[in-house]
Protein backbone atom coordinates (compact mmCIF):
# COMPACT_ATOMS: atom_id res chain seq x y z
CA UNK A 1 0.00 0.00 0.00
CA UNK A 2 1.17 3.40 -0.87
CA UNK A 3 1.46 4.53 3.14
CA UNK A 4 1.17 7.83 2.49
CA UNK A 5 -2.04 8.59 0.36
CA UNK A 6 -4.91 8.57 1.62
CA UNK A 7 -6.85 7.80 -1.86
CA UNK A 8 -5.68 4.50 -1.35
CA UNK A 9 -7.49 2.37 0.89
CA UNK A 10 -8.13 -1.63 1.52
CA UNK A 11 -11.98 -3.28 1.95
CA UNK A 12 -12.10 -6.53 1.96
CA UNK A 13 -9.08 -7.25 0.33
CA UNK A 14 -9.40 -5.55 -2.37
CA UNK A 15 -7.73 -1.83 -3.16
CA UNK A 16 -10.20 1.41 -3.45
CA UNK A 17 -9.23 4.47 -5.42
CA UNK A 18 -10.52 7.41 -3.79
CA UNK A 19 -13.55 5.17 -2.20
CA UNK A 20 -14.18 2.85 -5.55
CA UNK A 21 -13.18 -0.59 -5.43
CA UNK A 22 -10.86 -1.18 -8.36
CA UNK A 23 -11.80 -5.03 -8.47
CA UNK A 24 -15.63 -4.61 -8.66
CA UNK A 25 -14.72 -2.50 -11.01
CA UNK A 26 -12.81 -4.70 -13.22
CA UNK A 27 -14.79 -7.45 -12.76
CA UNK A 28 -17.65 -5.62 -14.65
CA UNK A 29 -15.47 -4.04 -18.15
CA UNK A 30 -13.05 -4.51 -20.12
CA UNK A 31 -9.44 -3.87 -18.65
CA UNK A 32 -7.40 -2.10 -19.02
CA UNK A 33 -8.96 1.20 -18.11
CA UNK A 34 -8.37 4.49 -16.09
CA UNK A 35 -9.70 6.07 -13.21
CA UNK A 36 -9.23 9.75 -12.11
CA UNK A 37 -10.06 11.43 -9.28
CA UNK A 38 -11.81 14.71 -8.99
CA UNK A 39 -11.01 15.47 -5.63
CA UNK A 40 -6.96 15.06 -6.33
CA UNK A 41 -6.93 16.89 -9.40
CA UNK A 42 -8.48 19.78 -7.55
CA UNK A 43 -6.02 19.27 -4.31
CA UNK A 44 -3.03 19.83 -7.18
CA UNK A 45 -4.21 22.32 -8.88
CA UNK A 46 -5.18 24.22 -5.49
CA UNK A 47 -1.22 22.60 -3.72
CA UNK A 48 0.62 24.93 -6.37
CA UNK A 49 -1.61 27.97 -6.72
CA UNK A 50 -1.94 28.02 -3.23
CA UNK A 51 1.89 27.75 -2.32
CA UNK A 52 2.94 30.08 -5.14
CA UNK A 53 0.83 33.27 -3.85
CA UNK A 54 1.60 33.17 -0.54
CA UNK A 55 4.87 33.52 -1.93
CA UNK A 56 4.29 35.92 -4.64
CA UNK A 57 0.77 36.94 -5.19
CA UNK A 58 0.62 37.80 -8.92
CA UNK A 59 0.91 34.24 -10.31
CA UNK A 60 -0.84 31.97 -12.70
CA UNK A 61 -1.03 28.96 -13.28
CA UNK A 62 -1.15 27.51 -17.12
CA UNK A 63 -1.67 23.83 -16.89
CA UNK A 64 0.37 21.99 -19.06
CA UNK A 65 -1.90 19.85 -21.24
CA UNK A 66 0.35 17.70 -23.28
CA UNK A 67 0.42 15.61 -19.66
CA UNK A 68 -3.44 14.75 -20.26
CA UNK A 69 -5.58 16.94 -22.62
CA UNK A 70 -9.09 14.71 -21.91
CA UNK A 71 -11.75 17.38 -21.99
CA UNK A 72 -13.12 16.52 -18.77
CA UNK A 73 -9.79 16.64 -16.81
CA UNK A 74 -9.09 20.27 -19.05
CA UNK A 75 -12.85 21.03 -17.57
CA UNK A 76 -12.07 20.40 -13.78
CA UNK A 77 -8.69 22.36 -14.52
CA UNK A 78 -10.34 25.36 -15.83
CA UNK A 79 -13.52 25.35 -12.81
CA UNK A 80 -10.27 24.89 -10.51
CA UNK A 81 -8.77 28.06 -11.17
CA UNK A 82 -6.12 27.54 -13.37
CA UNK A 83 -5.53 28.56 -17.02
CA UNK A 84 -4.10 26.52 -19.90
CA UNK A 85 -0.64 26.00 -21.91
CA UNK A 86 -0.68 24.40 -25.48
CA UNK A 87 1.12 22.97 -28.07
CA UNK A 88 -0.23 22.64 -30.82
CA UNK A 89 -3.19 23.30 -33.14
CA UNK A 90 -5.26 20.22 -31.85
CA UNK A 91 -4.48 21.16 -28.08
CA UNK A 92 -5.64 24.65 -28.19
CA UNK A 93 -9.03 23.85 -29.87
CA UNK A 94 -9.38 21.08 -27.05
CA UNK A 95 -8.80 23.70 -24.72
CA UNK A 96 -10.88 26.59 -26.43
CA UNK A 97 -13.83 23.21 -26.68
CA UNK A 98 -13.25 22.87 -22.54
CA UNK A 99 -14.34 26.18 -21.75
CA UNK A 100 -10.84 28.10 -21.34
CA UNK A 101 -10.70 31.63 -23.04
CA UNK A 102 -8.37 32.64 -25.42
CA UNK A 103 -6.76 35.07 -22.79
CA UNK A 104 -6.24 31.85 -20.31
CA UNK A 105 -4.33 30.59 -22.65
CA UNK A 106 -0.44 30.41 -23.56
CA UNK A 107 0.85 28.46 -26.43
CA UNK A 108 4.07 26.70 -26.72
CA UNK A 109 6.06 24.21 -29.08
CA UNK A 110 9.23 24.41 -30.88
CA UNK A 111 7.72 23.69 -34.57
CA UNK A 112 4.73 26.13 -34.85
CA UNK A 113 3.35 25.90 -38.39
CA UNK A 114 2.14 29.34 -40.31
CA UNK A 115 -1.72 28.10 -39.94
CA UNK A 116 -1.40 27.28 -36.28
CA UNK A 117 0.29 30.47 -35.40
CA UNK A 118 -2.27 32.60 -37.60
CA UNK A 119 -5.29 30.24 -35.81
CA UNK A 120 -3.84 31.30 -32.24
CA UNK A 121 -3.14 35.37 -33.30
CA UNK A 122 -6.48 35.36 -34.59
CA UNK A 123 -8.33 34.11 -31.76
CA UNK A 124 -6.71 36.16 -29.02
CA UNK A 125 -4.42 33.53 -27.03
CA UNK A 126 -2.41 35.30 -23.80
CA UNK A 127 0.87 35.21 -25.83
CA UNK A 128 2.70 32.52 -28.05
CA UNK A 129 6.22 31.30 -26.46
CA UNK A 130 8.47 32.10 -29.32
CA UNK A 131 11.26 29.33 -29.74
CA UNK A 132 13.84 30.28 -32.28
CA UNK A 133 14.71 33.69 -33.61
CA UNK A 134 13.08 32.72 -37.06
CA UNK A 135 10.08 31.78 -35.39
CA UNK A 136 10.12 35.37 -33.99
CA UNK A 137 10.25 36.63 -38.09
CA UNK A 138 7.31 33.94 -38.83
CA UNK A 139 4.80 35.28 -35.98
CA UNK A 140 5.66 39.07 -37.00
CA UNK A 141 4.42 38.32 -40.31
CA UNK A 142 1.50 36.19 -39.79
CA UNK A 143 0.72 38.77 -37.37
CA UNK A 144 0.97 41.13 -40.02
CA UNK A 145 -0.97 39.19 -42.62
CA UNK A 146 -4.11 39.42 -40.70
CA UNK A 147 -3.65 42.87 -39.31
CA UNK A 148 -3.14 41.78 -35.30
CA UNK A 149 -0.45 41.98 -32.84
CA UNK A 150 1.19 39.21 -31.28
CA UNK A 151 1.88 39.43 -27.64
CA UNK A 152 5.05 37.05 -27.61
CA UNK A 153 7.40 35.96 -25.16
CA UNK A 154 11.00 34.18 -26.65
CA UNK A 155 11.89 31.16 -24.73
CA UNK A 156 15.52 31.22 -23.62
CA UNK A 157 17.57 28.42 -23.17
CA UNK A 158 19.41 29.61 -19.50
CA UNK A 159 22.07 26.50 -20.03
CA UNK A 160 20.88 25.01 -16.62
CA UNK A 161 21.65 21.60 -15.91
CA UNK A 162 19.52 19.32 -14.09
CA UNK A 163 19.75 15.55 -12.95
CA UNK A 164 16.83 14.20 -15.05
CA UNK A 165 16.62 11.84 -17.63
CA UNK A 166 18.22 13.51 -20.52
CA UNK A 167 15.30 13.50 -22.39
CA UNK A 168 13.37 15.55 -19.79
CA UNK A 169 16.21 17.86 -19.97
CA UNK A 170 14.98 21.11 -22.08
CA UNK A 171 17.70 23.71 -21.24
CA UNK A 172 21.44 22.56 -21.30
CA UNK A 173 21.84 22.81 -24.78
CA UNK A 174 18.48 20.69 -26.06
CA UNK A 175 15.93 21.55 -29.29
CA UNK A 176 14.25 24.19 -27.48
CA UNK A 177 14.65 28.05 -27.06
CA UNK A 178 17.13 30.90 -28.06
CA UNK A 179 20.73 30.57 -27.06
CA UNK A 180 21.18 32.77 -24.08
CA UNK A 181 23.51 35.02 -26.23
CA UNK A 182 21.18 35.94 -28.61
CA UNK A 183 17.81 36.98 -26.13
CA UNK A 184 18.97 40.47 -26.56
CA UNK A 185 18.65 40.48 -30.13
CA UNK A 186 15.08 38.28 -29.98
CA UNK A 187 13.93 41.19 -27.79
CA UNK A 188 14.89 43.70 -29.63
CA UNK A 189 13.91 42.63 -33.08
CA UNK A 190 10.28 41.98 -31.37
CA UNK A 191 10.47 45.59 -30.30
CA UNK A 192 11.22 47.33 -33.49
CA UNK A 193 8.64 44.79 -35.00
CA UNK A 194 5.07 46.70 -35.28
CA UNK A 195 2.75 43.30 -35.13
CA UNK A 196 5.13 42.25 -31.94
CA UNK A 197 4.78 43.04 -28.68
CA UNK A 198 7.25 41.61 -26.39
CA UNK A 199 5.56 40.69 -23.13
CA UNK A 200 7.55 38.45 -21.20
CA UNK A 201 10.32 35.76 -20.78
CA UNK A 202 9.61 31.94 -20.94
CA UNK A 203 11.87 29.00 -19.84
CA UNK A 204 11.89 25.71 -18.86
CA UNK A 205 14.41 23.12 -17.65
CA UNK A 206 12.83 20.08 -17.76
CA UNK A 207 10.60 17.76 -15.71
CA UNK A 208 10.92 15.17 -12.60
CA UNK A 209 13.67 17.93 -11.66
CA UNK A 210 13.91 16.53 -7.73
CA UNK A 211 16.33 19.56 -6.68
CA UNK A 212 14.97 23.12 -6.02
CA UNK A 213 18.89 23.88 -7.08
CA UNK A 214 18.32 24.09 -10.88
CA UNK A 215 15.43 26.30 -10.22
CA UNK A 216 17.58 28.82 -8.22
CA UNK A 217 19.83 28.74 -10.87
CA UNK A 218 17.53 29.54 -13.76
CA UNK A 219 15.46 31.90 -12.19
CA UNK A 220 18.88 34.08 -11.07
CA UNK A 221 20.03 33.61 -14.71
CA UNK A 222 16.54 34.57 -16.51
CA UNK A 223 15.71 37.43 -14.37
CA UNK A 224 19.60 38.38 -14.84
CA UNK A 225 18.33 38.49 -18.44
CA UNK A 226 15.51 40.21 -18.26
CA UNK A 227 17.15 43.25 -17.09
CA UNK A 228 19.58 42.82 -20.05
CA UNK A 229 16.91 42.70 -22.62
CA UNK A 230 14.70 45.30 -20.83
CA UNK A 231 17.76 47.64 -21.39
CA UNK A 232 18.57 46.51 -24.67
CA UNK A 233 15.13 47.01 -26.69
CA UNK A 234 13.68 49.41 -24.42
CA UNK A 235 10.60 47.57 -23.20
CA UNK A 236 9.15 46.13 -19.51
CA UNK A 237 8.31 42.74 -19.67
CA UNK A 238 4.94 42.01 -17.80
CA UNK A 239 5.83 38.27 -17.05
CA UNK A 240 8.25 35.70 -16.79
CA UNK A 241 7.12 32.30 -17.59
CA UNK A 242 8.97 29.68 -15.73
CA UNK A 243 7.66 26.37 -17.03
CA UNK A 244 7.23 23.32 -15.31
CA UNK A 245 8.97 20.40 -14.08
CA UNK A 246 7.99 19.97 -10.31
CA UNK A 247 8.55 16.38 -9.69
CA UNK A 248 6.57 13.21 -8.38
CA UNK A 249 7.27 10.99 -5.83
CA UNK A 250 6.59 7.87 -8.58
CA UNK A 251 8.66 5.91 -5.60
CA UNK A 252 7.74 5.29 -2.37
CA UNK A 253 10.27 8.03 -0.64
CA UNK A 254 12.86 7.11 1.56
CA UNK A 255 14.11 9.34 4.69
CA UNK A 256 16.65 10.95 1.76
CA UNK A 257 16.47 11.10 -2.13
CA UNK A 258 19.58 11.53 -4.11
CA UNK A 259 18.77 14.60 -7.09
CA UNK A 260 19.00 11.62 -9.70
CA UNK A 261 16.81 9.61 -8.75
CA UNK A 262 14.09 11.26 -10.62
CA UNK A 263 11.21 9.08 -9.21
CA UNK A 264 12.09 9.99 -5.61
CA UNK A 265 11.06 13.11 -4.30
CA UNK A 266 10.72 14.82 -1.02
CA UNK A 267 10.01 17.97 -2.53
CA UNK A 268 6.50 19.84 -2.04
CA UNK A 269 4.79 22.44 -3.56
CA UNK A 270 5.88 24.92 -1.17
CA UNK A 271 9.69 24.19 -1.69
CA UNK A 272 9.32 24.87 -5.43
CA UNK A 273 7.51 28.08 -4.94
CA UNK A 274 10.02 29.50 -2.26
CA UNK A 275 13.03 28.91 -4.45
CA UNK A 276 10.73 30.08 -7.40
CA UNK A 277 8.42 32.92 -6.75
CA UNK A 278 10.52 33.98 -3.50
CA UNK A 279 13.49 34.88 -6.07
CA UNK A 280 11.39 36.50 -8.69
CA UNK A 281 9.02 38.25 -5.61
CA UNK A 282 12.69 39.73 -3.82
CA UNK A 283 14.00 40.56 -7.51
CA UNK A 284 11.32 41.58 -9.80
CA UNK A 285 8.17 41.70 -7.66
CA UNK A 286 6.23 43.88 -10.37
CA UNK A 287 6.28 40.77 -12.83
CA UNK A 288 3.94 38.62 -13.25
CA UNK A 289 4.93 34.71 -12.70
CA UNK A 290 3.60 32.55 -15.11
CA UNK A 291 4.02 28.17 -14.57
CA UNK A 292 3.15 25.59 -16.50
CA UNK A 293 3.10 22.47 -14.60
CA UNK A 294 1.84 19.13 -16.38
CA UNK A 295 3.19 15.76 -14.77
CA UNK A 296 2.89 17.51 -11.24
CA UNK A 297 -1.06 18.18 -11.74
CA UNK A 298 -1.96 15.15 -13.46
CA UNK A 299 0.25 12.16 -12.37
CA UNK A 300 -1.11 11.23 -9.05
CA UNK A 301 -4.89 11.78 -10.46
CA UNK A 302 -5.35 8.53 -11.85
CA UNK A 303 -4.69 4.76 -11.68
CA UNK A 304 -4.51 2.23 -14.21
CA UNK A 305 -6.22 -1.14 -13.45
CA UNK A 306 -5.27 -4.02 -15.20
CA UNK A 307 -5.73 -7.60 -15.68
CA UNK A 308 -3.15 -10.47 -15.15
CA UNK A 309 -3.64 -12.80 -18.60
CA UNK A 310 -0.97 -15.09 -18.28
CA UNK A 311 1.82 -17.01 -15.84
CA UNK A 312 5.13 -18.50 -16.29
CA UNK A 313 8.00 -19.96 -13.95
CA UNK A 314 11.57 -19.79 -16.66
CA UNK A 315 15.08 -20.34 -15.65
CA UNK A 316 17.45 -17.53 -14.46
CA UNK A 317 20.74 -18.79 -15.69
CA UNK A 318 24.33 -17.24 -15.32
CA UNK A 319 26.98 -16.53 -17.95
CA UNK A 320 27.15 -19.63 -19.00
CA UNK A 321 23.53 -20.63 -19.24
CA UNK A 322 23.76 -22.81 -16.27
CA UNK A 323 20.16 -22.74 -14.31
CA UNK A 324 20.30 -21.39 -11.46
CA UNK A 325 17.27 -20.39 -10.16
CA UNK A 326 14.18 -19.71 -10.93
CA UNK A 327 11.68 -16.49 -12.33
CA UNK A 328 7.92 -16.13 -12.14
CA UNK A 329 6.74 -13.99 -14.77
CA UNK A 330 3.03 -12.47 -14.84
CA UNK A 331 1.39 -10.74 -17.97
CA UNK A 332 -0.96 -8.30 -17.85
CA UNK A 333 -3.22 -7.63 -20.17
CA UNK A 334 -1.46 -3.50 -20.72
CA UNK A 335 1.85 -2.96 -22.23
CA UNK A 336 3.57 0.05 -23.89
CA UNK A 337 0.49 0.43 -25.93
CA UNK A 338 -1.02 2.27 -22.69
CA UNK A 339 1.76 2.88 -20.73
CA UNK A 340 4.15 4.52 -23.31
CA UNK A 341 7.02 5.95 -21.14
CA UNK A 342 7.67 2.78 -19.25
CA UNK A 343 9.79 1.86 -22.04
CA UNK A 344 10.89 4.94 -23.52
CA UNK A 345 12.15 6.76 -20.54
CA UNK A 346 11.75 3.28 -18.44
CA UNK A 347 9.42 4.87 -16.55
CA UNK A 348 8.66 3.52 -13.01
CA UNK A 349 4.93 2.97 -12.13
CA UNK A 350 4.60 1.56 -8.30
CA UNK A 351 2.07 -1.72 -8.67
CA UNK A 352 -0.14 -3.37 -6.31
CA UNK A 353 -2.45 -6.84 -6.98
CA UNK A 354 -5.19 -4.69 -5.99
CA UNK A 355 -7.37 -8.39 -5.45
CA UNK A 356 -4.96 -9.15 -3.23
CA UNK A 357 -4.45 -6.18 -1.22
CA UNK A 358 -4.94 -7.32 1.99
CA UNK A 359 -2.11 -10.15 1.62
CA UNK A 360 1.97 -9.18 1.96
CA UNK A 361 3.83 -8.57 -0.82
CA UNK A 362 6.79 -10.90 -0.60
CA UNK A 363 7.47 -12.63 -3.42
CA UNK A 364 8.95 -11.68 -6.59
CA UNK A 365 7.53 -11.52 -9.85
CA UNK A 366 8.69 -10.49 -13.08
CA UNK A 367 6.06 -8.30 -14.80
CA UNK A 368 5.53 -7.76 -18.60
CA UNK A 369 2.84 -6.37 -21.10
CA UNK A 370 1.03 -8.11 -23.67
CA UNK A 371 2.69 -6.71 -26.74
CA UNK A 372 4.74 -8.60 -29.77
CA UNK A 373 7.64 -6.56 -28.16
CA UNK A 374 10.67 -8.29 -26.39
CA UNK A 375 10.83 -4.77 -24.45
CA UNK A 376 7.68 -4.92 -22.93
CA UNK A 377 8.55 -5.81 -19.81
CA UNK A 378 8.21 -2.96 -17.03
CA UNK A 379 11.13 -2.15 -14.87
CA UNK A 380 11.52 -3.50 -11.14
CA UNK A 381 11.31 -2.56 -7.47
CA UNK A 382 14.41 0.26 -7.01
CA UNK A 383 17.45 -1.86 -8.83
CA UNK A 384 15.67 -5.18 -8.95
CA UNK A 385 13.84 -5.94 -12.11
CA UNK A 386 11.35 -7.69 -9.79
CA UNK A 387 7.98 -6.34 -8.53
CA UNK A 388 6.85 -8.20 -4.55
CA UNK A 389 3.92 -9.69 -5.21
CA UNK A 390 1.68 -11.40 -2.76
CA UNK A 391 2.71 -15.31 -3.78
CA UNK A 392 -0.53 -16.27 -4.53
CA UNK A 393 -0.80 -14.29 -7.60
CA UNK A 394 -1.77 -15.47 -10.59
CA UNK A 395 -4.23 -15.53 -13.89
CA UNK A 396 -7.10 -13.23 -13.11
CA UNK A 397 -5.65 -11.40 -10.68
CA UNK A 398 -5.99 -7.70 -11.17
CA UNK A 399 -3.26 -5.52 -11.03
CA UNK A 400 -3.04 -1.32 -10.25
CA UNK A 401 -0.33 0.88 -11.55
CA UNK A 402 -0.58 3.71 -9.71
CA UNK A 403 0.02 7.56 -10.48
CA UNK A 404 -0.59 7.08 -14.15
CA UNK A 405 -2.63 10.16 -14.83
CA UNK A 406 0.01 11.94 -16.74
CA UNK A 407 1.47 11.11 -20.33
CA UNK A 408 -0.67 7.88 -20.71
CA UNK A 409 -4.12 9.10 -22.02
CA UNK A 410 -2.20 11.02 -24.44
CA UNK A 411 0.49 8.40 -25.25
CA UNK A 412 -1.85 5.77 -25.51
CA UNK A 413 -1.16 3.77 -29.08
CA UNK A 414 -2.73 0.89 -31.12
CA UNK A 415 0.11 -1.16 -31.43
CA UNK A 416 -0.81 -5.02 -32.44
CA UNK A 417 -4.36 -3.53 -32.82
CA UNK A 418 -5.05 -3.52 -29.30
CA UNK A 419 -7.94 -0.70 -28.54
CA UNK A 420 -6.92 1.44 -26.43
CA UNK A 421 -8.01 1.69 -23.08
CA UNK A 422 -11.41 3.77 -21.47
CA UNK A 423 -11.30 6.18 -18.77
CA UNK A 424 -13.81 7.02 -15.90
CA UNK A 425 -13.51 9.36 -12.89
CA UNK A 426 -14.68 9.83 -9.66
CA UNK A 427 -16.47 13.14 -9.37
CA UNK A 428 -16.19 15.61 -6.43
CA UNK A 429 -19.40 14.13 -5.38
CA UNK A 430 -18.38 10.91 -5.38
CA UNK A 431 -20.07 9.51 -8.42
CA UNK A 432 -18.38 7.43 -10.80
CA UNK A 433 -18.63 8.92 -14.51
CA UNK A 434 -17.35 7.52 -17.86
CA UNK A 435 -14.89 9.89 -19.61
CA UNK A 436 -13.37 8.42 -23.08
CA UNK A 437 -14.85 5.08 -24.38
CA UNK A 438 -12.71 2.37 -25.04
CA UNK A 439 -11.93 1.66 -28.87
CA UNK A 440 -13.78 0.01 -30.86
CA UNK A 441 -13.01 -2.40 -34.11
CA UNK A 442 -14.17 0.04 -35.89
CA UNK A 443 -11.72 2.70 -34.91
CA UNK A 444 -9.13 0.31 -35.12
CA UNK A 445 -9.73 0.50 -39.07
CA UNK A 446 -11.24 4.11 -39.74
CA UNK A 447 -8.45 5.55 -40.38
CA UNK A 448 -7.36 3.10 -43.09
CA UNK A 449 -8.10 3.50 -46.59
CA UNK A 450 -8.38 0.81 -49.56
CA UNK A 451 -6.97 1.95 -52.64
CA UNK A 452 -9.32 2.86 -55.32
CA UNK A 453 -11.85 4.06 -52.60
CA UNK A 454 -12.88 7.79 -52.46
CA UNK A 455 -11.92 9.44 -49.92
CA UNK A 456 -14.11 12.88 -48.85
CA UNK A 457 -11.99 16.22 -49.18
CA UNK A 458 -9.07 14.26 -51.14
CA UNK A 459 -8.26 14.17 -54.81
Amino acid sequence: MPATDPLYTVRGGHLCFDDVDLVEMADGRATPFFVFSERRLRDNIEAVLGSFRRIHEATDVFYASKACSNLWFLGVVRDAGANVEVNAEGELEKALAAGFEPSQIVFNGVAKTRHEIEHAVACGVRALMVDSLYELGRVGEVAASIGAVAAVAPRIDVHVPTLTHPGLETAHGGKAGIDRDDAARAFVLAAEHPNLEPAGMHLHIGSQITSVEPYRQAIDAALDLVAEVEGAAGVRLRFLNAGGGFAVPYREAPVTCHPSDYFCSLLTAADYAQAVGGAVAARRPDLQLFLEPGRSIAATTAVLVSRIENEKVKGRRDGAGRRIGDERWVTVDAGFNTLLEHTNYAWYYRTIVASRAGEEADTDFRLAGPLCDGGDVYAGDADSPYRRFPAGTTVGDVVAFLDAGAYTLEMMNPYNARPTAAAYAVTAAGELVQIRRRDTVEDLVAHDVVPGDVVAGEA
